[in-house]
């Protein structure tokens, strides 16, 4: 309980906030019983926990720290007797007193106000409505008749007569072809696919650096969901999209399906390779001997592979119309061999994690371990998934600290980017393969927004199935660290309303150019790799003087934003850098 609950340990907790840290408050327990009390306590988002406990002599006060990122569970007992149970969230820097007895206690009540400390979410956001309202006035200026016209007497005659064409045939030509290109690419290209990758890359790099340190803008510690959970099975469902579309593209183009393959293999290896060099960055993490092998890189690589194969090999260069009746589900008729491949690929996935033995562990655990399940499954942490990454890396060679440990005090290493959540990361992509094989049998707004709803809904309704419409009661939670089968279907409803909403505003209505995100999806693997290496560097970070949510949220911003500037450079460079 040390991460949660600290008993008055440094004088950090005295009744004075001066010495709280980030998501921390004081609770200052005073007796008033003639008999000692027991105070039990637990965070409430640990689940299935025994209580920790703290006792309090006759007439005496005691003081917790306690960690404010979730509400706190709380009863007393005075000898054997349990009562005044009560469930508390605490805010930030609060100072706050319990009165209690042997058979009664007074509510929690606030001694010394705590910070407001999503105000600066507040300011940040005003600030970026200011500068997105001061853009777009400044645009609508420069793009005015006024300036315009003004431009216009500026440029010498011989500029003018440049940009309206020579009247000599000899130029006739090449002004023609240029201007069928840029139609042909406006056309071509789904520009909310680019906006939806942007978003994800950008939101991405945010809360890696470490998303102003709100609770929020971290990885949930097992179930459930946070910000940080979304973004990136939204980054695997656009990549199927792309695939799609490329892969169909290339077939089209009459490039032989053995090249392609090879072209598949040569990028999956380059993404693999990148994700391992990335993993050695930083202090001390270049020993061979503790070199982590999974990664998101890696992930992404391996899911790449396998559906981009699957496609090489299956996929028809042409659409088939020869479905009669069943023409409108054209789209997953073409393809029920990939289909099969990847549900085989998924049920394998929950097979091997419901009836896969653990040593030591109960058969289909899904828990974290440690203090999960009243400590009877202390060293089970991850079940089926953790054991086969212990088994085939070793414990030296993934990820040490997983998001469980603060709250469940977990001991086992544990992997969120392991070999059995590969599987379920395959069916997100192949999820984003459907939706762009939409984009390619279906040519009408209409036809495509409402495929994508009844997919949004479909595997929506079967997420919640699974989770039962709760964070931890379900069949299959959800879980991004197991990537568990629900939360992959989960998110994969979110990709395709999302998908939806952004492809009547920028493609559709085209009620938005899609900037600043569009530039950012133009370059997501220059802005990953990038953000990943200077994430301890100046100017994207620096050590921070008064360990503030507002100013880690500016730190975080200032960053992101940069990232941001560096996509926009280089689209304007007409630069685009794919592996």
């Amino acid at each position: 309980m040390k991460e949660a609950f600290i008993v008055n340990e440094n004088e950090q907790c005295n009744g004075s906030k001066s010495q709280l840290g980030l998501d921390q408050a004081c609770l200052q327990i005073i007796s008033s019983a003639h008999d000692p009390v027991t105070v039990w306590f637990q965070s409430a988002e640990c689940d299935k926990c025994d209580f920790a406990n703290i006792s309090i002599a006759a007439n005496d006060t005691a003081s917790l720290l306690i960690n404010t990122a979730f509400p706190v569970d709380f009863y007393l007992e005075h000898k054997n007797s349990e009562y005044c149970t009560e469930l508390y969230s605490f805010e930030e820097h609060g100072v706050y007193g319990w009165n209690v007895s042997e058979n009664t206690c007074s509510k929690i009540y606030t001694i010394q106000e705590p910070d407001k400390t999503y105000i600066s979410i507040l300011v940040a956001f005003m600030v970026f409505l200011a500068v997105l309202v001061f853009w777009n006035f400044v645009k609508c200026i420069y793009n005015s008749e006024w300036i315009t016209q003004l431009r216009a007497r500026s440029v010498p005659l011989s500029e003018l007569e440049s940009d309206l064409g020579s009247p000599s045939p000899t130029d006739a030509p090449p002004l023609i072809r240029s201007e069928v290109v840029t139609v042909m690419r406006s056309k071509g290209r789904v520009k909310s696919l680019d906006v939806f990758r942007g978003l994800s890359i950008s939101v991405m790099i945010f809360v890696n650096y470490g998303g102003g340190q709100y609770w929020f803008f971290k990885h949930s510690p097992w179930n459930g969901l946070t910000v940080a959970d979304l973004v990136f099975p939204w980054f695997l469902w656009i990549m199927g999209a792309s695939i799609a579309i490329s892969l169909r593209s290339q077939l089209r183009s009459s490039l032989s399906r053995k090249r392609l393959f090879m072209r598949v293999l040569q990028r999956s290896v380059i993404l693999i390779a990148l994700g391992v060099i990335l993993n050695t960055s930083g202090r001390k993490k270049h020993n061979i001997a503790t070199l982590r092998l999974p990664g998101v890189l890696q992930r992404i690589g391996v899911s790449y592979f396998v559906v981009a194969s699957i496609e090489t090999v299956f996929m028809k260069p042409q659409g088939s119309f020869q479905y009669g009746r069943w023409l409108v589900i054209q789209d997953i008729l073409d393809s029920w061999i990939q289909w099969l491949v990847v549900l085989c690929l998924t049920a394998l996935q929950v097979l091997l994690t419901f009836l896969l033995p653990v040593p030591d562990c109960p058969t289909g655990y899904l828990g974290p371990g440690g203090l999960h399940n009243h400590s009877l499954n202390f060293n089970c942490t991850g079940g089926a998934a953790g054991y086969i990454d212990r088994m085939v890396f070793g414990q030296e060679h993934i990820y040490k600290n997983p998001t469980c440990k603060s709250i469940y005090q977990t001991v086992m290493p544990y992997d969120p980017e392991g070999l059995l959540g590969t599987l379920t990361s395959i069916l997100m992509v192949y999820l984003g393969v459907q939706a762009g094989r939409i984009i390619l049998f279906y040519h009408y707004t209409f036809s495509r927004l409402v495929r994508w709803t009844v997919w949004a809904a479909f595997v929506g309704i079967i997420a919640g199935v699974l989770c039962n419409f709760s964070k931890n009661d379900g069949v299959i939670p959800v879980n991004k660290n197991l990537w568990s089968l629900s939360y992959v279907l989960a998110l994969a409803s979110m990709a395709f309303l999302l998908q939806s909403v952004l492809y009547l505003v920028v493609d559709a209505k085209r009620w938005w150019a899609g900037s600043p995100l569009h530039y950012a999806g133009m370059n997501s693997i220059v802005l990953y790799i990038g953000h990943e290496v200077t994430r301890q560097m100046f100017p994207w970070s620096w050590q921070p003087f008064y360990h503030t949510h507002g100013e880690y949220l500016a730190m975080n911003l200032w960053g992101t934003a940069l990232w941001m500037f560096i996509a926009f450079v280089l689209f304007k460079k007409g630069v685009f850098i794919t592996v």
